[in-house]
């Protein structure tokens, strides 16, 4: 369950006390959010910018590490570099602009600071490479850049909403994506483990750490209320914890046991699609077809998982990577339209059943909503996606909730996993810690970052 809210907490009492009153003035209660999302309607509210955001006309954004597409967008600060690729079916060529904004560690913008405070050099970038695509079926422009550049660096850590936009159009962004800088002013310490509650020990994980700050030049004075510590399963805002009170500070330590609610379903490896070629089917493709306008790829049909064994494999932690088996992978790839299905006795009731991973842009998107069939009895939805390797999971959720995917939504009615997919303590997942301390400049430093692989310590 998703814990990442806009709620009353100690931290925000803090920072209300440095006046900090515009983000303590705007904080979300459950049953609000319930009316807005299920039913009611209230205006003139702030909300938190979106996991992702795409415009119809463009595909397969990648936002990465610069040369590693399978890892999620988090950087040093100092010498850390993030590059942007997408591709636009537009039909003619549009004059697109990156521009980026500073946000608090809940994805508000940062209320007390200016962009010349966290930007050095232009505060709006142009594309280094910019491609039609060669011998595809599927005709798109591919647009690709990296940051910061000798153009533009960032001042400040924290987390960072990147747009792109047309810059005739420029208040409406076609794209948006989070990443966050850090810093290594703490020291975090974590280990990944199976729950220690007894009903979750054989389904979840828990993440025990601890920031130290000892031998760094950035004491934390206020432990409790200015600290506020995020931890992400597989890059996944969607399911991000926070608000982890902590356990006990000794000394020069903050120690964090969070369990119980605050603890991760283990899940299960992730499902794969081969789309690297249209010539031969690869391992869990049924069938290959050629139409005039699209290769169409059949996948086998998959079966729930809710009580299975569990079985280890290497995945890309549900990644993706484009690829094809006979001309450049950027501009040589097509587009395949790929038939997913999925074996069902009967349908869920109250509940929709979505493909996630990379391959949805980490959000529970309407989509890749599938559909009851009657006739064949299993779930089945279509998705144009660029060739390459892809890992997805199927996940559930509340069907009041379709269409909604704000994180104000998923707060209130997550992913579930464990209903197709079953839940395991020994699943391989990576974490990722984050340490976010109110700087009395007016904003939230991101002072530590550590990612840990369950059963493997730092």
């Amino acid at each position: 369950m998703s814990n990442f809210n806009r709620t009353t907490t100690t931290n925000s009492r803090s920072r209300a006390t440095t006046g900090n009153s515009n983000r303590s003035s705007t904080k979300w209660l459950g049953v609000v959010v319930w009316t807005v999302f299920f039913g009611g309607s209230i205006t003139g509210q702030e909300l938190a910018y979106p996991i992702s955001f795409t415009a119809e006309d463009i595909r397969t954004v990648q936002l990465h590490p610069f040369g590693v597409p399978t890892a999620s967008p988090f950087a040093p600060l100092q010498g850390g570099r993030l590059e942007l690729a997408f591709d636009d079916f537009s039909p003619y060529q549009r004059r697109l602009e990156i521009r980026w904004k500073h946000c608090t560690f809940d994805w508000f913008d940062s209320p007390d600071l200016d962009a010349s405070d966290w930007i050095n050099g232009f505060t709006t970038g142009s594309f280094e490479s910019i491609e039609s695509s060669f011998n595809t079926k599927a005709t798109y422009i591919h647009y690709r850049s990296s940051f910061p550049n000798n153009l533009t660096e960032f001042a400040l850590s924290g987390n960072y909403i990147v747009e792109v936009y047309d810059a005739d159009r420029p208040d409406e962004p076609l794209i948006q994506r989070r990443f966050t800088l850090y810093e290594t002013a703490v020291t975090i310490e974590a280990q990944a483990r199976e729950s220690t509650v007894i009903r979750d020990k054989r389904t979840h994980q828990e993440l025990d750490f601890t920031v130290k700050h000892g031998d760094s030049n950035y004491p934390l004075y206020d432990a409790y209320d200015a600290l506020q510590c995020v931890v992400l399963q597989n890059g996944r805002w969607e399911s991000a914890i926070s608000n982890i009170e902590p356990q006990f500070v000794r000394g020069n330590e903050v120690v964090f046991n969070p369990t119980n609610e605050q603890s991760f379903a283990g899940g299960n490896s992730w499902r794969f699609a081969d789309l690297k070629s249209t010539q031969f089917a690869a391992l869990g493709i049924q069938s290959i077809e050629e139409t005039a306008s699209f290769w169409h790829v059949y996948m086998e049909e998959d079966e729930p998982r809710t009580f299975a064994f569990h079985q280890a494999r290497q995945d890309l932690d549900g990644h993706f990577t484009i690829a094809n088996d006979r001309q450049e992978n950027t501009t040589g790839s097509d587009y395949v339209q790929v038939h997913f299905s999925l074996k069902a006795f009967e349908p869920l009731a109250e509940k929709d059943i979505y493909v996630f991973g990379g391959i949805s842009d980490w959000s529970l998107q309407p989509t890749h909503r599938m559909a009851w069939n009657q006739a064949t009895r299993r779930y089945e939805t279509t998705l144009l996606v660029k060739q390459g390797y892809y890992n997805y999971l199927y996940l559930t959720r509340d069907s009041r909730a379709a269409g909604q995917t704000s994180p104000e939504s998923l707060q209130v009615s997550p992913g579930i996993v464990a209903d197709i997919e079953g839940s395991h303590a020994r699943a391989d997942n990576v974490y990722q810690v984050l340490a976010y301390y109110w700087d009395m400049s007016g904003y939230d430093r991101v002072i530590g970052y550590q990612p840990i692989r369950f059963g493997v310590n730092p």
